[in-house]
């Protein structure tokens, strides 16, 4: 559905209320009994959670399509591992020098299983009214230090960053053609995980990510296309860059305290974040949970533009029950404000 995504942030911007718009696909898996390595390959099925997460917490902002990090990576080349209890994980690394890197061939996007993202941020868009509906995609420092292996990349930005900007060359051609996927499909935006880039100073993240996502957010992004930019890194000092893109969304990990990040953020910019994913909304108790979301809003009080969100992408074994409780505690946030 065709939505003016300008007017949805300014809507969420001018509201008394806080929005919520977490990371969310993977754990409601469990309640139409599917599997991860099942929804990852099958479009229809991808959907069908992407409708069940919805139904289930009608509070959301916006549907999501899984946040699967690989699949970018395995249609470049890469060995992925599947299985039906945690989202999927590269294997093997194909760039080793710069001779593979000029050797690397950029394939179609309609190669693949990005295909598989695309029909059911499609199908979604299409069935899905009442919201926005996102693609997930993996950023393009990111994407880049998969193909070649974290630790092999970070030498690299040192030692030969010249292979590190072939091969961003090569992921920028394939995210553009894949944004570009979506946005036709009918989908109102991406989040952009580029979490990679957390790991890099201001000057390095400025050359190495920011660069290349604006080369994505000039080619797709308008008012009826929205990026948001996820890094969960240690970004404290890096929000400059960030921002540097144009994107007008970004989304923090619970890696830094939100107030450190949100005075940077111009207030006609959407800003999502930041509760853990693990030790709060995995490990915790309904009763922590509530606790946690709470001193989060408090804090977030002065700041129009905060959405509520998760620090990063959910795991498949985040309780239903914390899930419940992180929504609730939104709820008597709101009714007591």
């Amino acid at each position: 559905m065709k939505i003016n995504m300008d007017k949805w942030a300014g809507e969420i911007i001018a509201a008394d209320d806080v929005r919520n718009l977490p990371v969310l696909f993977f754990p409601c898996l469990k309640l139409i009994n599917k599997g991860v390595k099942e929804v990852v390959n099958d479009p229809k099925a991808h959907y069908e959670n992407m409708k069940n997460v919805i139904d289930k917490f009608p509070k959301m902002i916006g549907a999501m399509t899984g946040m699967d990090l690989t699949s970018e990576a395995e249609t470049f080349g890469c060995r992925v591992h599947f299985s039906d209890s945690e989202a999927p994980h590269v294997i093997e690394e194909i760039v080793f020098d710069r001779e593979s890197a000029e050797n690397l061939k950029v394939p179609s996007v309609t190669s693949g299983r990005g295909p598989v993202f695309v029909k059911a941020a499609e199908l979604a868009a299409q069935n899905i009214t009442d919201c926005p509906t996102f693609g997930g995609m993996l950023g393009p420092f990111s994407l880049a230090a998969v193909l070649m292996g974290l630790e092999r990349t970070l030498k690299a930005l040192k030692k030969d960053p010249e292979t590190v900007h072939i091969i961003l060359e090569k992921c920028i051609e394939y995210s553009i053609a894949y944004a570009k996927a979506y946005k036709e499909a009918g989908a109102n935006g991406v989040l952009l995980a580029e979490p990679t880039a957390g790991l890099l100073s201001p000057k390095q993240c400025d050359e190495f990510s920011s660069y290349y996502v604006k080369k994505i957010v000039d080619a797709v992004q308008d008012e009826y296309f929205f990026i948001v930019l996820h890094n969960c890194g240690q970004t404290k000092k890096l929000v400059e860059s960030m921002v540097s893109t144009g994107a007008k969304g970004y989304h923090y990990g619970n890696a830094v305290d939100m107030l450190d990040i949100i005075p940077q953020i111009p207030a006609d910019y959407l800003v999502f974040g930041n509760i853990d994913p693990t030790t709060v909304l995995t490990e915790a108790s309904p009763a922590q949970v509530r606790e946690a979301t709470l001193a989060l809003l408090g804090k977030m009080k002065p700041y129009s533009h905060f959405v509520l969100s998760s620090g990063c992408d959910l795991p498949p074994v985040v309780p239903i029950e914390n899930l419940k409780s992180f929504f609730g505690a939104m709820e008597e946030f709101n009714n007591t404000k």
